[in-house]
């Protein structure tokens, strides 16, 4: 019998945390010695997929996403095996042109099937330290706020612990899943802003 295929390409390991006040939460991670890397800006996203639901149905995920008028391509594949943190392999690269990769996975098949929007500041540590590389995002989406943390487990412990989170506080769904389990859902097809927000 033939050998699973290894994963290849870079893994992402991440965790959510729902906050409420955006504002103390920015100071709490400034506080912390990482410094704004990306400035808030509206972000906005469109997951794709077969008819079948082939990809959602795999736990994979394919996504376009607008941001700062950058454009990107993701596939993430299906989740790993973990009790608190969110693995899985992450392939990303740049777009040049959004309309034309639209009309060319269109073609294979594939449609924009789920969109959704976010206003997204990125952080980073000011100082390289033994701790390495680890990004804190801060989220304002229509169905609340969170923190996304991404890095090697002992490191998105570290600075949940530092900003008062636990273990138990982690959230490993997607956005797509947190959507469909929320009130909106009920009256939307898509996790979007009613109307556009330009400052917290």
């Amino acid at each position: 019998m033939k050998k699973p295929t290894a994963l290849r390409g870079p893994l992402e390991v991440e965790v959510k945390l729902a906050i409420q006040d955006v504002r103390q939460a920015r100071r709490n991670i400034l506080r912390m010695g990482f410094l704004e890397a990306t400035p808030r800006a509206l972000e906005q996203n469109w997951v794709l997929d077969f008819d079948d639901q082939a990809l959602r149905r795999k736990g994979q995920l394919l996504r376009l996403r607008e941001y700062q008028e950058q454009r990107v391509v993701t596939f993430k594949g299906s989740a790993l095996k973990s009790k608190q943190y969110k693995v899985r392999q992450e392939l990303e690269t740049g777009v040049g042109n959004m309309k034309t990769l639209f009309r060319i996975l269109e073609q294979l098949g594939l449609g924009a099937r789920f969109r959704y929007e976010k206003y997204r500041t990125s952080f980073k540590l000011v100082k390289p330290t033994s701790r390495g590389s680890v990004v804190v995002t801060l989220d304002e989406t229509p169905i609340g706020n969170y923190l996304e943390i991404e890095g090697k487990p002992e490191k998105i412990d570290w600075v949940a612990s530092q900003l008062g989170f636990s273990p138990k506080e982690y959230i490993t769904k997607s956005y797509t899943e947190l959507f469909f389990s929320s009130r909106l859902a009920r009256t939307r097809k898509n996790m979007v802003f009613g109307r556009r927000r330009t400052a917290t």
